[in-house]
């Protein structure tokens, strides 16, 4: 009866969960615009506690190499707390079209 039940639950919250609507292709006509990708380095840096996730710390950075280097400056501070550690991910939205620039590059100042 416990497996029946548990079961239907589970039925029942997948039914509820929202539906996930796919987005249309984007088609430009001649003239228009080429549409812009994102303008910053975002970093999604979170941190864990005994392999639990403590919290997630979002920011925005102009260059991929200041993106990088707060990641490991992060992942060191996460590291010195007790049963701590921290993952990062530094990314930008390129579309087709847009220009990669000096910012983009990850090589040294």
């Amino acid at each position: 009866m416990n497996k029946i039940t548990a079961i239907g639950v589970i039925l029942f919250l997948f039914g509820c969960a929202p539906q996930v609507k796919q987005q249309e292709p984007i088609v430009l006509k001649k003239g228009e615009p080429i549409p812009l990708g994102d303008q910053f380095w975002t970093l999604d840096f979170t941190y864990f506690y005994k392999g639990k996730e403590v919290k997630t710390v979002i920011s925005q950075y102009d260059h991929r190499r200041d993106c990088f280097e707060a990641m490991f400056k992060m992942q060191k501070e996460a590291s010195k707390m007790p049963h701590g550690s921290g993952a990062g991910l530094c990314k930008k939205l390129f579309v087709d079209g847009q220009e990669r620039t000096d910012k983009d590059r990850l090589g040294f100042r």
